[in-house]
């Protein structure tokens, strides 16, 4: 079986006017009722809507969370067998404040997801779909990544230490053989924190027509944003912003989470979330801890609190695998993880 990872940004706006033929397929084109509204999500919303966004680090009983939520869960509908095991979670600052708001929200057991294929397809309709939820669990989100990473790093033996890099949130912890060391966790200002400062930068220039910090984090992640009929480059501003966010929130978190003999203990520092992506954040990395510990960039580091939670919901479905799900509701990018059975070419005839 191997891991299926699917991914849309979290972001959605109210939907009006005509959606018809405006994607390529279901993930392209979310659509999801709930209540009597209809909601553009994902990259729809990204490319149609005018201010599409969500609350970051949002409650359960937001609409945020239900939205985003079902969004993920339509898309695996026709791929997974129920009922299901559901792993989700938070981040260590909102985990003990949501943890039972979430698992009352599963709770409910049976979910009705109606949504709208006439996004992409001629011939569309607007469905329902069940969702039944037989076991479920909330655990922190650096937990997960840890267990992800284990899995797809061939479960380390060695003591490590883990940083995630999120938008809303950037978690750290240093997990051993017999599991997390909490004295070392710690949960503060994500990418959003840079990104704050570059809309202050930004505004005493240009006028941003309103961009919100979502739109935001998009053009820095590109590196330049276009406003008023005219393209600014923005890797300069990014380098210094980074450099500024690793100096002012990431060291100073090293510093007093991690003792000497931490750092004695472990092999390796490993970076995971969306944020690794940032060579200038991974190099400041490098630069201080290049003396006594390797840093290391995690593969497909986005990914590994939604493979975490996955493992999870297998290890609760006794070994089912078409059973088992991770949902990672992140405040930039909503991950949901399956396991598929594995396509094996049959190659060239001999």
């Amino acid at each position: 079986m191997k891991v299926s990872p699917i991914s849309f940004p979290s972001v959605f706006e109210t939907a009006f006017g005509n959606t018809e033929n405006s994607s390529k397929d279901l993930l392209n084109g979310l659509k999801i009722k709930k209540d009597e509204n209809w909601y553009i999500v994902g990259n729809l919303a990204r490319r149609g809507g005018v201010n599409p966004g969500r609350i970051t680090n949002a409650a359960p009983q937001e609409d945020d969370y239900e939205i985003l939520f079902k969004a993920a869960m339509v898309n695996v509908l026709d791929k997974v067998q129920q009922p299901l095991s559901v792993t989700m979670g938070f981040p260590f600052s909102t985990y003990n404040i949501y943890k039972g708001a979430a698992e009352q929200f599963l709770n409910k057991r049976h979910f009705l997801i109606e949504y709208d294929t006439h996004t992409f397809n001629n011939r569309g309709a607007i469905k329902k779909g069940m969702l039944d939820i037989e076991r479920f669990e909330v655990i922190p989100e650096i937990v997960g990544g840890i267990i992800g990473l284990k899995k797809t790093v061939n479960d380390p033996k060695d003591n490590f230490i883990a940083v995630s890099f999120g938008f809303g949130t950037i978690e750290g912890g240093m997990a051993t053989a017999d599991g997390l060391i909490h004295r070392t966790c710690f949960s503060s200002h994500g990418i959003k924190y840079a990104i704050n400062n570059l809309a202050r930068e930004l505004n005493k220039q240009y006028y941003l027509d309103m961009k919100n910090e979502h739109q935001l984090d998009d053009a820095f992640m590109k590196g330049s944003i276009f406003t008023n009929r005219k393209r600014i480059d923005l890797k300069d501003i990014r380098k210094a912003l980074l450099t500024q966010y690793y100096k002012e929130v990431v060291s100073p978190l090293m510093r007093n989470y991690f003792t000497d003999q931490d750092f004695e203990n472990c092999s390796k520092i490993y970076l995971m979330g969306g944020g690794a992506h940032y060579k200038e954040l991974t190099d400041a990395f490098v630069a201080e801890f290049k003396d006594f510990i390797p840093v290391e960039v995690a593969p497909n580091p986005e990914n590994l609190v939604s493979i975490g939670y996955l493992y999870n919901s297998l290890r609760m479905s006794d070994d089912k695998h078409h059973r088992s799900v991770g949902l990672d509701l992140g405040n930039a990018s909503s991950i949901i993880s399956i396991f598929e059975e594995e396509t094996v070419s049959a190659g060239p005839n001999l």
